[in-house]
This record gives C-alpha cells, sequence and structure tokens, in this order.
C-alpha cells in the first residue's frame, strides 16, 4: 500500500517531483522572469532596468529639449500637419522621447520669435544707441535665428540618425548573439538579455528597454513587446527588422531544420542587406566627397587669394572679421552639418570593440621607461610644450613689435634687426610670425593625439588579429568536442593543433588553470583574477565564451554544434567587412589625399600668394611715390587716389597677410579635423582611437605641407616682387 494516497491516483512520487522540479530549474536558468534571486552571484538584472530608465531620465539633452517643447506647447499650443507628423513621429518614437510633433512645432516657433526678437534689438542698439559691430556683420548674424529655428525642429531628426549611426555596428552584432543563444535555448527573452547585456551602446539599451517593458507589465509576452520596438526601425533600417522578425518566426516553427534555417536567414539577411547598402552608398558619396573638396577646400582658399587686393582696392570693406566669421564659423558649421546628414545614410557594419575587463593603455596618455620603471604621461602637456615652442617665435615677434606688414613711415631704430631688409621691412619674417604660431598649434594637437593613442592602438590592432584566428581556433576546439572530449580536456588539444597562431594561448591558459589551480571551465576563462581572457580583451571573443559556456551545460555536442556554427557567422561577418572596404576604397583615397596634401597645399598657396601681392602692391606704391617725387611741380599734384600715395593708403586697410593667415591656418587645422572625422566614420564606424590617431597624423602632415608651401611661395614669388621694386624704383 503506497505511503501517499497521491500517488495511487495518478499523482507524482518523489522521484518524478525531483525530476519535474530539474526542468523547472533548467527553464527558469534561461528565462529569468523576476523577482530575479539576489542570494547567487549573477548580475541582478532589476537593478539595472532601473538604472537603464534613471540614466534616461537623467539625460541632459533629452530634459532640456523636452522641456523646451512643453514650455512652448504652453505658451503657443500650436498642432502639427499631417506631413509634419509623418516627417517627425518615427524620430520621436525610435529617440523614445514622450513629445509630440505639435510640441515640436510649438517649440519651433516659440525659439524662431523670441531669437529674431532678440536679434532685432541687439541690431537697434547698435545702429542708434552705441555701434560697436558692423552693420554688415549684423545684417549676416541674422542667419543665427534662422538657424537656430530650423535646428529646434530638425533635432530630433538629427538625433535619430545620429543614433542610427551609433548603433550601426551593434545591429548586425545583436542578431548574431540572440542567433547564438536561440542555437542553444529556444528561448527569445534570454536571448534578447544575453545580447543586451553583452553590447555598449543605443541597442543594449533599446533591448533592456524591451525586457522592462515586460517585466513593469506594459506587455505580457516578449513578444508584443519586441514587435512594439522592431517598428520603430520601420523607417530607419528594415533589414535589421525583418532580421527581428525572423527571430521572432523561428520560435514558433516546430521543425528543428526549418527553425535553424530561419535563424540562419536573419543573419544572411541584414549582412546581404548591409552589403548592397553599402554598395549604393558608395557609389552615392562620389558627389558629396567632391562637394567637401570643392566647397571645403578648393574654392575657398582660391578665393583668399584675391581678398588682398580686393581689400587694398576696395578701402577695407572686408576686415579680418568678416574673414573670422565666414571662413571659421560659418564654412566649418556648414561642413559639419554637412558631414553628418552624408553620414546618417551610412549602412551598419561592424567594427571590433575591446572589452572593458581587459588591460588596455589608457587614451591620452603615453608610457615612457624611467630606471626600470614605465610610467604613463599624459600628453597634453607635450603637446601644449610643443605649441610653445614652435610658436615662441611669432609670440616674441608679436611682443616686440606688435605691428603687421605693411607699415609706413617705419622709423628702423624701433624695428628689430630680424624684420628689416635694409631700410625697409622684410614680409617673409614677420610673416613667419603667424606661421609659427599655427604650425605650433597643429603640431602640437597632431603629436598629442598620436601619442597619446600609440599604445592603445597597437593593443586594439592585436585584439582585431586575434579576432580574425579566432573563428578558425573556435572550429578546431568544437571539432575536438564532437567526438564527446570534454570540453577541459578539449582545451588543451585545440592549444597544440592551433600553436601557430597567437588565439591558441587563450586555450593553453585555461587548460593550464583547470589543471594546475582546479579551476572550473567558467573560472579558467573568466576569472578576474587569473581567467584566460583577462589577457585578451575582446569583446565579441568574450561574448562568444560566453554563449559556449551556456551551451556546454548542456551537453558536449550542444557545445560543439555552437562552437562552428558561430565559427561561420564570424566568418560571414568578416568577410562582409572585407568587401565593404573593398567598395569604400577609391573614396576613401580620394578624402586622405585632399587632407594629406591637397588642402594643406592649396591652403599655402592662398597665404603665400597674399603676401607676395600684398608685398608687389606696396613696392608698386612706393616706386610711384618715389617717381612723383621727382617729377616737376606740375606733374607732382597729379598723383591723386590712383598714384603711391593713394595706394599706401589703400594697403594701411587691406587686410594683412598675417591676419589672413591666422584664418587661413585656423581654418586648415579645422578642416582637417573634418575630413579625419569623416574618414574615420565612414571606414571605422566609432572608433575613438583610429579616430585620434588619423587626426594627428593628417594635423602633423597637413601643417607641415602647409609651412613649407608657405615659405616656398613666399620666399620665390617675394625675391621676384623685390627685384621688380628694385628695378622701378
Amino acid at each position: 500500500m503506497p505511503e501517499n494516497p497521491e500517488d495511487s491516483k495518478g499523482g507524482l512520487n518523489e522521484k518524478e517531483k525531483e525530476r519535474l522540479q530539474d526542468v523547472i530549474n533548467e527553464i527558469n536558468e534561461d528565462v529569468q522572469r523576476p523577482p530575479y534571486d539576489t542570494n547567487d552571484n549573477k548580475e541582478g538584472y532589476s537593478r539595472q532596468y532601473k538604472e537603464f530608465r534613471k540614466e534616461e531620465e537623467q539625460s541632459q539633452d533629452l530634459t532640456q529639449y523636452e522641456t523646451l517643447c512643453y514650455r512652448m506647447a504652453g505658451l503657443f499650443n500650436l498642432s502639427a500637419e499631417k506631413s509634419t507628423k509623418k516627417k517627425l513621429q518615427p524620430s520621436i518614437d525610435l529617440l523614445d522621447w514622450e513629445i509630440t510633433p505639435g510640441m515640436v512645432v510649438s517649440a519651433t516657433a516659440g525659439v524662431g520669435l523670441f531669437s529674431f526678437m532678440a536679434w532685432f534689438v541687439i541690431f537697434m542698439l547698435n545702429l542708434l544707441v552705441l555701434p560697436i559691430i558692423p552693420v554688415s556683420l549684423l545684417a549676416i548674424s541674422v542667419l543665427a535665428p534662422v538657424g537656430a529655428t530650423a535646428y529646434t525642429f530638425y533635432l530630433p531628426i538629427f538625433a535619430a540618425k545620429n543614433k542610427v549611426i551609433r548603433s550601426s555596428g551593434e545591429m548586425i552584432l545583436s542578431i548574431l548573439y540572440m542567433v547564438i543563444y536561440m542555437r542553444t535555448s529556444a528561448n527569445l527573452e534570454g536571448a534578447i538579455r544575453f545580447a543586451a547585456l553583452n553590447l555598449k551602446g543605443p541597442i543594449s539599451d533599446d533591448l533592456k528597454g524591451v525586457l522592462w517593458d515586460v517585466e513593469s507589465g506594459k506587455y505580457n509576452e516578449i513578444n508584443k513587446s519586441l514587435e512594439n520596438y522592431t517598428q520603430k526601425w520601420k523607417d530607419f533600417n528594415e533589414d535589421y527588422l525583418e532580421s527581428l522578425n525572423l527571430l521572432i518566426a523561428s520560435l514558433n516553427e516546430p521543425n528543428k531544420k526549418r527553425r535553424d534555417r530561419l535563424m540562419q536567414d536573419a543573419i544572411d539577411n541584414i549582412l546581404d542587406g548591409t552589403k548592397e547598402k553599402m554598395k549604393h552608398y558608395a557609389q552615392n558619396l562620389e558627389t558629396p566627397v567632391m562637394i567637401i573638396n570643392a566647397v571645403g577646400a578648393m574654392l575657398p582658399v582660391l578665393g583668399m587669394i584675391m581678398l588682398p587686393l580686393i581689400s587694398a582696392f576696395m578701402g577695407g570693406v572686408i576686415t579680418p572679421l568678416h574673414l573670422l566669421i565666414m571662413f571659421n564659423i560659418m564654412l566649418p558649421t556648414f561642413l559639419w552639418i554637412f558631414m553628418q546628414r552624408t553620414l546618417s545614410s551610412r549602412p551598419p557594419t561592424v567594427s571590433s570593440k575591446p572589452s572593458k575587463k581587459g588591460n588596455l593603455p589608457d587614451r591620452g596618455k603615453y608610457t615612457i621607461k624611467a630606471m626600470d620603471r614605465k610610467i604613463s604621461v599624459p600628453t597634453w602637456p607635450i603637446g601644449l610644450g610643443i605649441f610653445f615652442i614652435v610658436g615662441l617665435y611669432g609670440m616674441a615677434g608679436y611682443l616686440v613689435y606688435p605691428h603687421f606688414y605693411p607699415v609706413e613711415n617705419i622709423n628702423p631704430a624701433n624695428v628689430p634687426a630680424i624684420f628689416l631688409d635694409g631700410s625697409q621691412l622684410n614680409a617673409f619674417p614677420m610673416l613667419m610670425r603667424s606661421v609659427s604660431i599655427v604650425l605650433g598649434l597643429g603640431l602640437g594637437i597632431g603629436v598629442s593625439k598620436t601619442l597619446g593613442n600609440k599604445a592603445r592602438q597597437q593593443a586594439e590592432e592585436e585584439i582585431q588579429k586575434i579576432e580574425q584566428q579566432f573563428p578558425n581556433a573556435l572550429f578546431e576546439l568544437g571539432n575536438n568536442i564532437s567526438g564527446g572530449t570534454p570540453i577541459e580536456l578539449a582545451l588543451q588539444d585545440a592549444g597544440q593543433s592551433t600553436k601557430d597562431l597567437e588565439i591558441s594561448n587563450l586555450f593553453v591558459e585555461a587548460s593550464n588553470n583547470i589543471k594546475n589551480m582546479g579551476m572550473t571551465f567558467e573560472q579558467s576563462i573568466f576569472d578576474e583574477d587569473y581567467g584566460a581572457l583577462k589577457h585578451y580583451p575582446s569583446q565579441t571573443i568574450e561574448t562568444v565564451m560566453r554563449a559556449i559556456l551556456s551551451s556546454s551545460n548542456k551537453g558536449t555536442k550542444m557545445a560543439s554544434t555552437a562552437m562552428m556554427t558561430i565559427s561561420r557567422y564570424l566568418e560571414n561577418i568578416h568577410d562582409t567587412q572585407e568587401q565593404l572596404n573593398d567598395l569604400m576604397e577609391d573614396t576613401t583615397t580620394t578624402i586622405q589625399m585632399l587632407a594629406y596634401m591637397l588642402a594643406p597645399v592649396i591652403s599655402g598657396v592662398a597665404v603665400g600668394m597674399s603676401q607676395t601681392i600684398i608685398s608687389a602692391l606696396y613696392s608698386l606704391g612706393e616706386s610711384f611715390s618715389s617717381t612723383q617725387q621727382n617729377l616737376p611741380d606740375g606733374g607732382g599734384g597729379a598723383g591723386g587716389g590712383l598714384g603711391g600715395t593713394g595706394i599706401l593708403d589703400n594697403l594701411q586697410s587691406a587686410i594683412p597677410p598675417e591676419m589672413l593667415q591666422f584664418v587661413v591656418g585656423a581654418y586648415l587645422i579645422q578642416l582637417l579635423y573634418i575630413l579625419g572625422t569623416f574618414y574615420t566614420k565612414i571606414t571605422q564606424g566609432e572608433d575613438k582611437t583610429y579616430k585620434n590617431m588619423f587626426i594627428g597624423k593628417i594635423m602633423m602632415s597637413g601643417l607641415f605641407f602647409y609651412t613649407m608651401t608657405v615659405v616656398i611661395i613666399s620666399l620665390m614669388f617675394g625675391s621676384l616682387v623685390g627685384s621688380v621694386g628694385s628695378n622701378l624704383g
């Protein structure tokens, strides 16, 4: 007679209950629905979601713009037309901003009205009360309220496109991570959590938000929450949306082969879509690059050659302040906005990202050896020191003689000898004062960025090299496990079979940790002090190893299948990235040529020719003045405004070559920074180390060629002007 009466009535005995509880525990291990167990060593996800929501609410940009929209909506309460809603609503939804298109319209109207009123008040005060600012500049400044109004309206669109750019690399990786997880555990919530916790960026925050909506009760099922999220990407990346939908569909497929096929299609869909989009993007990028070449380098700098001549004959209508506003504020702003607009349509690509747990060198620091010790020093003081050393000639020159060439009626006794050529001013050493300051600034920035990122770049290049070897090594490890060998023993065999690769040390170290320190497979890889991953700070490798760890808990066969599948996916992503680089080669070569050589040389020609023109006019004016003085009294009075005295008077109001050099040199530094950012985001995405290194290199190279061009043009044509002037005299 059974001890428990329920056993005779079809109930569960103790063994069956224990077996059922094991199954439930295994399911909960994947699902981990709240409340989470806070007594284990795993991360408390609920706390993460709370922090995630808190970070969103405390975002300064979001709060400021939302506050503006709410306040202006309280004043104007305007509604948006249907076309305006269609333009703004997708961006607002993608950003999860709690505003409406009508609020954006109200904010736009408010900013436009108040900014124009402020400009009008300043204009009238300057015109009637205290005329400090030239009227021409005030007229140009009306573009400020116009720009503020347009920026307010398009800010959601700009912010959404910026999010797409920052999310580009994560899109492909998020699909890959979810597929990796679902290959071993057909659980969508676990897959989303796995991707969210192993990504760092906007997509990670979005996926955490998907889980949060389920936890907070907004949606009862993860499928519904994910479907709501996918609709936000409808107008921005349909390939990403389709891949997510394929993953959702795979859960409803009972046939394992067809389910695996759907997950494979999810990866192939976003990779093939990326290839196709990048092909068209590369073709369409030729025109924007030509525009940046023409508007950013050729036309404005060549136009500067004529400015000294124009200013000399128009009596100071164009002032250095005009040049400063046009060339150092308006033109760089236009180029930056145009660059961002061009980048906003860039398809997603994958770039290597180091793990934060690794011992990578810090950016902005350079390691030096002193008494058998390595000391990391910040590089900005080095750059500042280079600026003062190189620019010392210019700064000292302006302190002892704060005048710009040409100077009328000079007293040679009051002029330093280095600035004199006989009893006349020598234009070349005076011009070199301003050139040395610009050269010092460019070299200081370049050296600081290059030295501060050199060690970091070398470390990241090693990571990229290891990541390229990882698929083959992973395949070897999976092949060893497929025969039933425990993963702890297979690590040693995989290390021997891949001993020619750097990645083999990962398996060797993990194997040694197991044998010598008695660690588990998880500890041998992820232990904070002795784990093998400590020496391989790659986010991709760390994520893949966590997926393998998850699959190994379900048996060696499952772990082997996961390794071979992941290996194939990583190979496909690498091949896709190489094809994209080939597509962009012509465009990127053009940008490099513009940054390294073309823009600096053209800028140097502009400055050198302006100095030559002013020197020629000054020599010509002095020759005419001397000739008039030697003429009889009747001829001397015919000089007038067209004579030598008139030319010399106009030259006093002309733009000095040194001042023009300051404007051109500063603009060249701005242009090189814009080109460096443009090139990096096209080729590498959001890679700060590569960006800093590239900008540092083109700064040093560009300022060197710029200075050499100015020196050569000034000396070559300056000597010709001097000989012609002496002959006329």
